[in-house]
Parts: structure tokens; C-alpha cells; sequence
């Protein structure tokens, strides 16, 4: 499944800290899209003594356009670095003629626009938060790609809205179920069922093998440029020129690794609901506001900016089920979970160590069983859930804030 952009052996270098900032006064221009938390950084960045400008173009998204470049240009040329929230091929297309450092913090999994062929510019220093990701890039020589802990904000909680009988809960999950009509999954497998119901099985034993497993990835180590080919049928989902993604990384991550998720997700919550659901109060926020969970109040979409972080606060367990195609990585609602002040219970994911210990930052299961039981077991020790809270929340205060994250990438890129 590794992808070669050079012929280049590249050691895994994780990003874990350097010198302080403050010594570095550096002008940024921010592409300033709909990002999670652009306020914030913005004003951490500032906070900090930067200069910041921020620059909007419809075509930021644009894999290439003359009329992004004309205009971002002359503004680039004046920076010392350029900073975005994720990956923009068009951005770096700039930067790399301004030879301007281009940094680049990705929160999104899955991401094809780490698979294009500007990501060998030199110019480029990609931060990525799922490890196994980093080093499949470097396997491909991409020497620009570091690992780093996602920031979260823990100021956010000061501009939450009040807390109200809409936020409280025992246990809640905030995220999707990918369950909305005309999902990749299902299309294909409407057109594909009555023409080939062998390969139809096969793409679900797949996905039942790989229900089973956290840390090895049967998903892409069966996808072969014959079954991408078989599927492709069905559901064209074809990378364009400007890209060198593996072999069916479209229908792995897309279609696969995201109907896993969703069936994973209604699985572990209805266990909840049958087994808890009577006792306790179980909610969920989700774009799917009418799908009907026994035992779940459905409550619908959590706000980001304003209404999340008090969710995340007044759960007494807050759940991360985690989309399946972010490996290793610690999903941003986890970061935010715990900076926000709230208890998170996770699926496992092998980035959260070392940086945080289970058990007393943070907790995570590895079965359904498990999940159960320690909702159970946290639900009945008060004491314990709200100091493991504690922990993390100061853990992620004192470390892995938008300004201690930004700082240690800004002061190892200029270095």
C-alpha cells in the first residue's frame, strides 16, 4: 500500500518539542477558511507576538489556480511562513515559487491531497497526527512530514454556552453514524449485489475481520489493484493525475474504513442503550437527528464553537469511537474532550502513548464487553472518573494548548 514520491530513505522523526518561540518573531499569513478553531489560533498566535495575516480565496481548496496564485503571491512573498489547517496543493503550489515555508497541521483523516505530487516540495512541513500515516509517507521519502499531538483549546469553555438539562448526561458521544441515505457503501453495493454477490461478501468479510482487530490494518493489506479494479465498476472513485495515492486508498478509506465505523458506532451504542439506557441518561449529538437508538436520546447536532465543549463538560463520560481510518492518531475530539475538562473513554489508539498515560489521563476499552463494563465501573466510582478528568484536562492545558503546539512546530521549522 506505501506509495514512492523519491527514491529517498527517511527516519521517522516524531515531533516532540524544542526551543521557546517568544525568541522567533515571525510574520504568518493564515489561510483563513470555515476550520475548526481558527479564532482561536489566530488569537494564540498573536498572543504569542506574531504578526498575523489572514487570507481568504474561494480557490484555496483548488488543486490549481492561476487566479489563487496571482493573488496570494505577493502576500506570501512578504511572509516569513505560511500556516493552514490541513493540506492545500494550491498553497503550497505558491509557496514553493515564493520559496516561502509552507506549515500545515492536518486534523482530517482520510486526506487525498497528502498524496499529491506537491507534497515534495521542500518548502513543505506537513504535520500529521496519526504516526502510522507519517511513516507510510516517509517510507514514500516525503522528508517534510512530522508527527505532532493535535492542540486543543481550554479556553473555549469560557465562551460555552450555560450548562442545561440538554448538556448533561452520564454518557454521550458526539460524531456522525455515516449511516445518511446514498452513502459510498451502500451505492456501490446496490449496483454491485445483483452482478457480483461474491465480491459484495467478500468487501463485508473483510470488514468483519477488521471489526475485530485496533492496530493492524487488514483493510489495506487486501486492497489489490485487482479488487480496487472490481469496485471501480461499480463506484468509480479514480485519483486524477495530480496524484499518487496507493492502490484503492479511495475505496479503502471512503467506502470501507467508513462503513466500518458507522457499523461500529450503532453497535456500541445500542449495546449501551439495552444494557444502561434504563438506568441512565445516554445522549447523542449527530448530524443524523431522526435515526432511533433504544435507550439513546437522539439530541441531534452539538455546535462546535459554543455548545460542544459544555457537552464535553457536563457528560460524566464522554465516548470517542473512532473513525477507523485514523489509525494510530488521537482524533481531535478526544484533544477537546479533555480540554474541555470532561472524562473521555476511547477505543484504543496507540498515539495516546506515551504522551498520555490510561488509567489516569484518560481511559480507552478494547471490546464492546469492555466498553460496558467500564462505563459501569466509572459510572459507580465518582471520585476516581472526575480525577482522571482533572488529570487529563491539566495535561492538556500545560502541553498540548494551541500555543504550546504551534510554538514547538514554529520554533523546529525555522530552526
Amino acid at each position: 500500500m506505501d506509495v514512492r514520491f523519491a527514491p529517498t530513505e527517511v527516519e521517522r522523526r516524531p515531533h516532540r518539542g524544542s526551543r521557546n518561540i517568544q525568541e522567533i518573531i515571525v510574520k504568518i499569513v493564515f489561510i483563513d477558511w470555515k476550520c475548526f478553531d481558527r479564532e482561536d489560533t489566530v488569537a494564540a498566535l498573536k498572543k504569542m507576538g506574531h504578526e498575523v495575516i489572514r487570507f481568504s480565496h474561494p480557490d484555496y481548496n483548488a488543486i490549481k489556480s492561476p487566479e489563487f496564485d496571482s493573488e496570494f503571491a505577493p502576500v506570501c512573498a512578504g511572509a516569513d511562513v505560511v500556516f493552514s489547517y490541513n493540506y492545500f496543493p494550491a498553497v503550497a503550489e505558491t509557496c514553493h515559487k515564493q520559496n516561502t515555508d509552507y506549515i500545515t497541521l492536518i486534523y482530517d483523516s482520510p486526506y487525498v491531497y497528502l498524496y499529491s505530487f506537491t507534497m515534495i516540495y521542500p518548502t513543505n512541513h506537513v504535520y500529521l497526527f496519526d504516526s502510522s500515516w507519517v511513516e507510510e509517507l516517509h517510507r514514500g521519502g516525503l522528508t517534510g512530514v512530522r508527527y505532532a499531538v493535535l492542540p486543543a483549546c481550554p479556553d473555549k469553555m469560557k465562551q460555552a454556552v450555560p450548562s442545561s438539562e440538554r448538556t448533561r448526561s452520564d454518557i454521550s458521544f458526539v460524531g456522525a453514524l455515516y449511516n445518511e441515505a446514498h452513502n459510498f457503501y451502500d451505492r456501490f453495493r446496490e449496483k454491485a449485489i445483483g452482478q457480483e454477490p461474491d465480491l459484495v461478501g467478500y468487501i463485508d468479510g473483510i470488514l468483519e475481520a477488521q471489526s475485530k482487530l485496533y492496530g493492524y490494518d487488514v483493510i489495506r493489506e487486501l486492497m489489490t489493484q485487482d479488487l480496487a479494479d472490481r469496485m471501480t465498476k461499480y463506484l468509480p472513485m479514480v485519483p486524477d493525475e495530480t496524484c499518487a495515492e496507493p492502490v484503492g486508498y479511495r475505496f479503502a478509506s471512503y467506502l470501507m474504513e467508513r462503513r466500518l465505523t458507522s457499523l461500529e458506532r450503532q453497535r456500541f451504542l445500542s449495546a449501551l442503550g439495552n444494557k444502561l439506557g434504563s438506568d441512565h441518561k445516554i445522549k447523542l449529538f449527530t448530524l443524523e437527528k431522526d435515526y432511533k437508538i433504544d435507550g439513546i436520546e437522539n439530541c441531534g447536532i452539538a455546535e462546535y464553537e459554543y455548545e460542544m465543549p459544555r457537552v464535553f463538560a457536563d457528560s460524566r463520560i464522554n465516548l470517542n469511537i473512532s473513525l477507523r481510518s485514523i489509525h494510530t492518531g488521537i482524533p481531535l475530539r478526544c484533544m477537546d474532550i479533555m480540554g474541555c475538562g470532561g472524562f473521555l473513554l476511547t477505543n484504543y489508539q496507540a498515539d495516546f502513548q506515551p504522551d498520555f498515560v490510561p488509567g489516569e489521563d484518560f481511559d480507552w476499552y478494547g471490546s464492546e464487553d469492555e466498553l460496558l463494563e467500564k462505563c459501569e465501573y466509572y459510572l459507580g466510582h465518582e471520585k476516581e472518573r472526575a480525577q482522571i478528568a482533572a488529570n487529563g484536562a491539566r495535561k492538556v492545558r500545560e502541553n498540548y494548548s494551541i500555543e504550546a503546539v504551534l510554538g514547538r512546530i514554529l520554533s523546529e521549522v525555522k530552526e
